[in-house]
């Protein structure tokens, strides 16, 4: 079990397990078994009878990789590049393919990554191919180089909304959209760490994070998670269909100052039962978000958030008061 731990290499033992190198690395350990199982770039180091663990050359081959990945290479193509680097199996001369040709970018855009339309125009092309570890890839790499908001402001919505006006045009591409959401989710839940969740310490009383009552997209909430995970706030993720009774209770139960609500229907987005809400506890600070709400109903108190950052800043905000 030695490749689980994720500690560093004692004694005995030869390079770091999947789990520390996956935190050296900003990626999901999953990331990393998928570039073993798909293309050989994995842990080599270790004895018989011992799980194998990465050596440092392993992880200069999986960094060569990953940013061959942030600069638009198809992962099939970074891999084999990465393999034939000299550091990697099997060493022999750097590919002079199209792959190779991306050992050329300048150490800036290697350290910052592509453009948000580079990384848009790559994450839809992956979309439309059906490939997962394409799109983890670039998802990973927006998360890690710009940050959560930035990453869904300027990258993934935009694909999200591209591809929702796709399918309202041709009736396609359903599957597209859900395999593009759930690499999203994996990518956001991998930030949103329940370690982080308690680690700085700096707001003692969670963020509630609900749909409305009926409301089952629970993808805003895992943006919004991510993004306060950032902050070192803490999150209290409720998810969808959340009935005002349970809401009323986790306030309570949990002493949060502030709560978020998500509506994305006109269906989940009557907001009468807000004021209930607010009546039973006056300090809580709830904030809603989300194209469901009648905003002209809303209650006075009762703020709309247009984006993921104006969301955060009202929560923390909210939330920091209790000191």
């Amino acid at each position: 079990m030695d490749d689980l731990t994720g500690g560093e290499a004692g004694p005995g033992m030869s390079g770091l397990g999947v789990a520390a190198v996956a935190r050296r690395l900003g990626v999901a350990p999953s990331t990393l078994r998928d570039w073993d199982r798909h293309y050989g770039v994995g842990p080599t180091g270790g004895g018989p009878g011992r799980h194998l663990r990465y050596t440092p050359a392993d992880i200069a081959r999986l960094e060569t990789m990953q940013q061959m990945i942030s600069a638009g290479t198809p992962p099939a193509e970074a891999a084999e590049a990465a393999l034939h680097t000299p550091h990697g199996r099997g060493e022999g001369p750097r590919s002079h393919g199209a792959a190779g040709s991306r050992d050329a970018l300048d150490d800036s855009a290697a350290e910052h990554g592509p453009s948000p339309a580079t990384r848009i125009r790559n994450l839809e092309d992956a979309a439309m191919e059906l490939d997962e570890l394409a799109m983890t890839g670039i998802l990973e790499s927006a998360l890690r180089h710009e940050g959560v908001i930035a990453a869904w402001e300027q990258v993934i919505a935009p694909v999200l909304v591209d591809l929702g006006s796709k399918h309202a045009t041709t009736g396609r591409y359903i599957e597209v959209e859900h395999l593009l959401s759930a690499a999203v989710s994996r990518c956001l839940l991998a930030v949103t760490s329940p370690q982080a969740q308690f680690s700085t310490g700096r707001i003692r009383s969670p963020v509630i994070l609900a749909c409305a009552p009926n409301e089952q997209h629970v993808l805003p909430l895992l943006v919004l998670a991510a993004a306060l995970a950032e902050t070192g706030a803490a999150r209290l993720m409720l998810g969808a269909r959340v009935p005002p009774p349970a809401l009323a209770a986790a306030v309570k139960r949990s002493g949060a100052h502030s709560a978020f609500v998500w509506s994305q229907t006109s269906e989940t987005g009557d907001p009468s039962w807000l004021t209930d809400l607010a009546a039973q506890h006056p300090a809580l600070q709830t904030v809603v978000g989300g194209p469901g709400w009648d905003r002209d109903r809303l209650p006075p108190e009762v703020p709309f958030a247009s984006s993921v950052s104006t969301a955060v800043g009202a929560l923390l905000a909210a939330a920091s008061r209790e000191h």
